[in-house]
């Protein structure tokens, strides 16, 4: 066990600060917001108490702090800039095949890296497709198509690091 480090930064302006032994990088990676997910441990971070909409009574800024990852025209040159900043010499990259970017593509983007090694887990999808979609109104307005994803861990790089962190069991 060694000293941690807690930061508020935005994730390209961390991996351009910061340097470290491993990176483990979470991106959001399609339309749904991390913000919109998380806003009550922000509230807590934060230490606020902001202005709220909704039933979940999600703080306003949700509504107007967007991440490029959120957009399908903007993940791929976020995550590729985001891949050249890291200043770590073993990625760990946590993805989903419900992503905007297929597997394929992002094995190109992390190889330039160095070897990529992907391990898969099959996982139950997040709550909002395990009760279906409904209107504000609370009206079911439409079906599920799939309630299982594929989730992945990209290992890049070499080294004991990346070994041990690529034996991890499958699931």
């Amino acid at each position: 066990m060694g000293k941690g480090q807690a930061h508020c930064l935005d994730a390209l302006a961390a991996a351009t600060a910061l340097e470290a032994d491993l990176a483990y990088l979470d991106p959001p990676y399609n339309q749904h917001s991390y913000l919109g997910n998380y806003h009550v441990w922000e509230t807590i971070v934060r230490g606020d108490a902001p202005e709220a909409y909704g039933v979940a009574r999600k703080r306003v800024d949700c509504q107007e702090r967007r991440s490029a990852f959120n957009a399908r025209t903007k993940i791929r040159a976020s995550m590729e800039a985001l891949i050249d900043a890291v200043r770590a010499p073993l990625l760990v990259v946590s993805f989903s095949d419900e992503g905007y970017l297929s597997r394929p593509e992002l094995e190109v983007l992390l190889a330039r890296r160095g070897p990529v090694r992907v391990l898969s887990f099959d996982y139950k999808r997040y709550v909002g497709a395990q009760i279906g979609i409904y209107s504000p109104r609370g009206e079911k307005v439409g079906r599920v198509s799939h309630l299982r994803n594929t989730e992945m861990l990209y290992v890049v790089g070499e080294g004991r690091h990346a070994d041990a962190v690529a034996a991890l069991p499958e699931r």
